[in-house]
This record gives structure tokens, sequence and C-alpha cells, in this order.
């Protein structure tokens, strides 16, 4: 006799002490080993899954008990209001960075200009693909050094018909066409090399590159607030998330810079978590 849907939840309890969503997590991966929705799990417990859905189920579950993400276990995530797909190449997108899609969202307004605008690390073109679907008459230019990450949001952008988006490939505001921008926005690395999360919450799983910066973590995030003026019109905005406890030293930064209107908004956790400033031009 076969596993049943119910058994098969059941095992729940596997990765209990290595999940704290332990139930949802198993219920996600059941669904997408037998390619069928958590309601119609809780209300088919007696189906039997093939041998092939078994060993694929019992691999998952494997997978998670050793820490690996969801996300990249099942190889989606959902952001804003779409799914991408994600893997090891690129960070999964966290409800936090929606904050930086709001912000740029309400600093553009309902413009129907043709704006231009930059996604600086865009990984799996997250940011850049929730902007880019707001009003298709913007532009928007992302960039990221990591070919992988790219191939990532290009085949992202073309699932979810961002037709709006040119991929480039370098290093922050130099992989930007010869072009000034209405908004840059970028989500860069801000952990210090050997900070403690990196070993929690399958943060070890992720890539390295788009986690962590020199300086204490400071060192990319700086790079763009200087690269950025020579992007930037006059008058237009840059906007940055960041660390937990770099908002003040992000903000100093920014208006040593000649930066102005500068101001900071905290996550649905109450950290702050984005800064925001126009560039003053020259």
């Amino acid at each position: 006799m076969g596993l049943s849907i119910n058994q098969a939840l059941g095992m729940s309890e596997d990765i209990r002490s290595h999940s704290e969503s332990y139930m949802l997590d198993t219920e996600i991966m059941l669904g997408f080993a037998i390619s069928k929705t958590k309601e119609y799990l809780r209300a088919h417990g007696e189906h039997i899954l093939t041998e092939l859905q078994e060993q694929q189920f019992q691999h998952m579950l494997l997978r998670r008990k050793l820490g690996e993400p969801i996300a990249y276990i099942v190889g989606k995530r959902g952001f804003w209001d779409f799914e991408l797909v994600v893997n090891d190449h690129v960070l999964i997108p966290r409800p936090e960075t929606e904050i930086l899609v709001e912000f740029a969202l309400e600093t553009l307004g309902s413009s129907k200009n043709k704006l231009r605008i930059a996604d600086l690390g865009t990984g799996s073109g997250a940011v850049a693909i929730a902007i880019a679907r707001t009003n298709p008459r913007w532009r928007v230019h992302a960039v990221d050094i990591c070919p992988k990450a790219l191939g990532v949001a290009r085949h992202n952008a073309r699932n979810l018909e961002a037709s709006n988006i040119k991929f480039h490939k370098g290093s922050w505001c130099k992989g930007l066409p010869d072009k000034t921008f209405d908004l840059i926005v970028a989500n860069p690395p801000y952990l210090m090399h050997g900070d403690k999360h990196l070993v929690e919450d399958g943060l070890q799983f992720e890539p390295t590159i788009a986690l962590t910066a020199r300086d204490s973590g400071y060192s990319d995030l700086k790079h763009i607030i200087r690269q950025s003026r020579e992007y930037l019109k006059k008058g237009s905005w840059l906007l940055l998330e960041h660390g937990y406890n770099q908002q003040d030293s992000i903000i100093e930064c920014l208006k040593r810079s000649g930066y102005f209107e500068v101001s900071g908004r905290k996550d649905y956790s109450g950290i702050n978590r984005v800064v925001a400033a126009r560039w003053e031009g020259k």
C-alpha cells in the first residue's frame, strides 16, 4: 500500500525542529510533488501517491530537514502580486523588500510620462518586474553582475510579460547605459562578512555575493550612493534597502554626498529598512 496524502502530511513532524512553518512547508512540498492545491490536499486525505510522487516528496522533505529554504526546493516564491522562479543563483525575495517597491511607486506617483528607472542588483528581477508591471510606459533597466542571476530575471520577466525591462550585466551603475534616470532603486548586500545571521534561516544556501559586503556591510551601499550622482536627473530619487542597524549611518552618508529630502521607512516588523533621497544635481 502506498503513502496517502494524510500520511504524507503527518510527516511534517520530521521537520518540526527545523522550521517554524513545518506544516505549511509540508503542504507546499506535497502539493508541488503531486501538482495539487492545499485545498485538494485537505479534501482528499485518502488519495494515494504514486511511487514517483512519494520519492520526490521524501527527497524534498529531506532537503528541508537539512535547512534548505522551501523556495529553492520548489523553485518558486511569491512576491508583490505575482510568483517568481528562483534558484540558488538569486536571493529569495522577502516581504520586507516589498517596502522598497511601495516606496518607489509612491515616489513615482501616477506619472504617465515615459520615466526611466534603474534597479541595481536585480537578482530574480522582483523589484524591477513589480515596478515595470505597474506602468508599461515606464522603462526599467535592471542590472546584475551575475550572468546566471540575469538569466533567472529574464525568465521571470518573460513569464510575467514585463516587456518594458532591459537587462544589463555589470556592477551597480557601471552596468547602466549612458543615460540619466528618474529613479534608482537597489537592494544591495549589506551584511558584514562573518555575520551570525549567515548561518541562520537557510541563508547559507543563498549566494554570498548577494548578501555580504566589505566595510562592515556598508561598502556597496556607499558605492551606489556615490555612483548614482552621475546617473540621476536633477531632483530625482535614490531608494536603498539596508540592514536593521544601518539607517542612521546611511542617512548621514546621503546628506554628506549632496542628497536632500532624505527619509527612512520601517518594514512590516517595525524595523528600519529603506531610505529615500533626492539628488540635488550639479
